[in-house]
């Protein structure tokens, strides 16, 4: 209520959801491009020099600062989000308690109790996942392949590769452990809950004089139970969907930025430059899966 609703406002809104976090990877992405064409001309003038050599120290040394600047970029993303799917932990455990209370009054004890106490325990155990070994993984992948891309030699493509098979493989499981839970507990408990209120209902509808007042009163205050509870899970799963639609188009928008650059590079500069940068964008794009997973589960959840 503190915005005016206009069109400059939700221009503003959008240009700063997928233009604001590029905006100050400008002077990374300046850099980068300097060290390329720097690259590119020790690669191809390299035999001038009468010492090949000095050639080659000379494109280690720009490498080198190549990977320091890709890998400090790299380690900032990681931080932010790290930071994101923390938030969203937070989020949903603050959740969890009011959201419940209305599936308690809305579908019964025992779908909110048993929903309430897995819920708790899965969004712990995707954070501990997430936090402590797939995003600490994506790091190391994507510095494997860097150090990979300094030898001439291939000598850790397969380690790498190994580790990517192995995150994307937990994610995929993740999500496909939270599908199966959500079925088990959608065929169970609202079937328990379902017969109680059949039992409570029918019990109620044979008190002579009343029992069609009670039995029309019940159902009114459960069928608005039922709105509480779906408007709040639908609010959740729109800040859910605004809270990550930043961290989401910025990973996108990078992992192509990147892609893009090496598609360039390829035919003025050394390959090694080259896997350099594209290892870069499949790293933005190993972080677009994380957070799309994250995402994807508490939407579930």
């Amino acid at each position: 209520g503190e915005t005016v609703f206009s069109k400059e406002a939700v221009q503003q809104f959008l240009r700063s959801l997928f233009f604001e976090r590029l905006e100050k990877e400008r002077a990374n992405f300046f850099r980068i491009l300097l060290l390329v064409l720097a690259a590119a001309v020790f690669s191809n003038f390299a035999e001038v020099f009468e010492n090949s050599q000095i050639g080659e120290v000379s494109f280690y040394m720009v490498y080198l600062l190549l990977f320091t600047i890709l890998m400090n970029s790299y380690q900032q993303l990681g931080v932010s989000l790290g930071k994101q799917l923390e938030w969203m932990t937070q989020f949903m455990k603050g959740l969890a308690p009011a959201y419940f209370v209305a599936v308690s009054a809305a579908s019964g004890a025992v779908t909110a109790s048993v929903f309430y106490q897995g819920v708790l325990l899965l969004v712990w155990l995707v954070e501990w996942l997430l936090l402590t070994l797939i995003l600490p993984g994506a790091n190391l992948y994507v510095l494997l392949c860097m150090v990979n891309h300094l030898s001439k030699e291939d000598m850790l493509s397969k380690m790498a590769e190994l580790l990517k098979t192995m995150i994307n493989w937990s994610l995929k499981t993740m999500l496909g452990a939270v599908l199966g839970l959500q079925a088990v507990r959608g065929l169970v408990a609202p079937a328990m809950d379902a017969i109680k209120r059949t039992a409570l209902g029918r019990t109620a509808g044979a008190i002579p004089a009343v029992g069609n007042a009670v039995n029309a009163v019940t159902e009114l205050i459960l069928a608005g139970a039922l709105l509480v509870k779906n408007c709040l899970g639908a609010m959740a799963v729109v800040v859910l969907l605004l809270a990550g639609a930043g961290p989401v188009i910025h990973y996108g928008l990078l992992s192509l930025s990147f892609r893009f650059l090496g598609a360039v590079a390829q035919s003025v500069s050394d390959k090694r430059i080259v896997g350099c940068l594209g290892t870069m964008g499949e790293g933005c794009a190993l972080l677009l899966r994380i957070m799309l997973t994250a995402e994807i589960l508490c939407v579930l959840t």
